[in-house]
């Protein structure tokens, strides 16, 4: 019944990324939005850590685990049980007989009732050798799952952690969008009075009135939605919390955090300890090894001490006096399974395939992880170019509305050139800004690819039914 090998992926290489060389082992810290040094979000975040309803299911997984790991282990030990009985019957007859002609024996009932105590007590002790392993590695099993339903907690706790910075960021950005826009909102105003002043002294086409005006409109639509989105974001803030949106602390806008865009060198080799998701498969794998072991030692013969006291007392009916009944016994047990109709074939089939879900589910998940981190490196980097040429247009657009300044100062432009320049440059600061929130959001979804600071133990794969491989391996 030896197991063939299963391919185990052991690591997640990231080839082709670019890496920060002075600092291999700089990795997100396990408390890292607290590098963006915002109180409203460290606030937001410790609260959800306390409440959200989200983190109680993992709780109460990993619970649940443990009691059974209790179980188990209880099974190890040997069992003493005693119990007592004790009835009581009773039993009455009655007898007519007819009169016999002579005084004083007329027709008459003679009923008599009788009594009958039982007592019975027994003590009983039971020890099932385990030579085979088989509850050992149950307990082992128990121990896996708890290790896994622990990890699912972290990871849990991870996505919570995220999602809140996210949604808290994105708040931000509209904040700074909103600002932005409002700006742009004064100018295009400006502009529709400038030019309706033309209009009415017969200077300007009316269709420009008109083209202001609708310029306005759009930009206010625009403010419309972006105040809609900020809504949102403080209503998934309120979902993620569990609480409801006029419960949440009032936010107060602050400026979008610089950030640190490298990846550390060694992101490949220690992605899977980083990754709670990916250790809790990796755990799951390991009880997966532990139900085969269990199955296979169905296979041998059971053997078991067992030991029984007892003290039997009666009351005969009728009889007047006690009868004392003691018995003993103590001796060993072997049960073989001979014939059991496939039953001991399906099972250790059925956890063979157990495993190989286990093994396959593990192995797509570094697979996955490595696509994610190598999607949100390639993304910043992305990023990083369009803010690099955007900065040339941001520098085109600061030059033109000094130009135009100077203009309107001598007296010798349209004012609504300098109203257009200033709107360029506004419009551009607000492409910078989207960037910049996109490059947040992306640099936030790394963490979390990276494992939000987690750092775990990865187990040691067993030869009996392990090869392991790197996430290029096989197919």
């Amino acid at each position: 019944m030896a197991p063939s090998e299963l391919v185990l992926r052991e690591q997640a290489p990231l080839a082709g990324l670019e890496h920060d060389q002075d600092s291999p082992g700089r990795w997100p810290d396990a408390r890292w939005w607290h590098e963006f040094d915002d109180p409203q979000l460290n606030g937001l975040i410790e609260r959800a850590m306390r409440e959200a309803p989200s983190l109680d299911s993992a709780r109460a997984r990993f619970d649940t685990a443990s009691r059974q790991l209790e179980g188990r282990q209880a099974d190890m030990s040997a069992q003493l049980e005693g119990s007592a009985r004790a009835n009581q019957s009773i039993s009455r007859t009655d007898l007519e007989y007819p009169a016999l002609g002579l005084p004083g024996f007329e027709t008459g009932n003679a009923g008599e009732s009788q009594r009958s105590n039982v007592g019975l007590a027994t003590l009983s002790f039971g020890w099932e050798f385990d030579w085979w392993g088989k509850k050992r590695a149950a307990i082992e099993a128990a121990i896996d799952q708890r290790h896994a339903t622990r990890l699912e907690q972290a990871a849990a706790a991870s996505a919570l952690q995220a999602g809140i910075t996210r949604a808290y960021m994105d708040w931000q950005l509209r904040q700074a969008q909103l600002s932005s826009l409002d700006a742009l909102l004064s100018a295009a105003r400006d502009s529709v009075r400038i030019t309706d002043l033309r209009v009415a002294r017969d200077i300007e086409n009316p269709a420009r009135l008109d083209q202001a005006r609708e310029q306005l409109s759009l930009l206010e639509q625009q403010r419309a939605q972006l105040n809609g989105a900020a809504r949102q974001d403080q209503v998934q803030l309120a979902a993620l919390i569990g609480v409801s949106p006029d419960q949440l602390d009032d936010l107060t806008p602050r400026p979008l955090p610089a950030l640190d865009t490298t990846l550390p060198q060694n992101a490949g080799l220690e992605l899977i300890a980083r990754r709670p998701d990916i250790m809790a498969s990796r755990w799951q794998v390991e009880a997966g090894m532990r139900g085969i072991d269990q199955t296979r030692a169905d296979y041998y013969p059971n053997v078991s001490l067992s030991a029984l006291a007892g003290f039997l007392r009666v009351h005969p009916l009728g009889s007047g006096r006690n009868e004392d009944v003691s018995v003993a016994s103590i001796g060993p047990a072997v049960t073989l399974p001979i014939f059991e109709g496939g039953r001991l074939d399906a099972r250790y089939n059925a956890s063979r395939a157990q495993l190989d879900t286990a093994i396959a589910d593990y192995n797509q998940r570094v697979v996955d992880a490595a696509q994610d981190v190598a999607r949100h490196t390639v993304t910043m980097d992305r990023i990083e170019e369009q803010r690099r040429a955007q900065t040339q247009a941001l520098e085109s657009f600061q030059h033109r509305l000094q130009l135009a300044r100077e203009r309107d100062a001598r007296g010798v432009e349209d004012p609504r050139s300098l109203i257009e320049a200033q709107q360029g440059l506004i419009r551009e600061q607000m492409n910078r800004l989207a960037l910049e929130g996109e490059l947040l959001d992306t640099r936030i979804q790394l963490i979390h690819a990276l494992g939000g600071g987690y750092h775990g133990r990865v187990p040691e794969p067993d030869a009996r039914y392990l090869k392991t491989g790197t996430a290029t391996d096989g197919p």
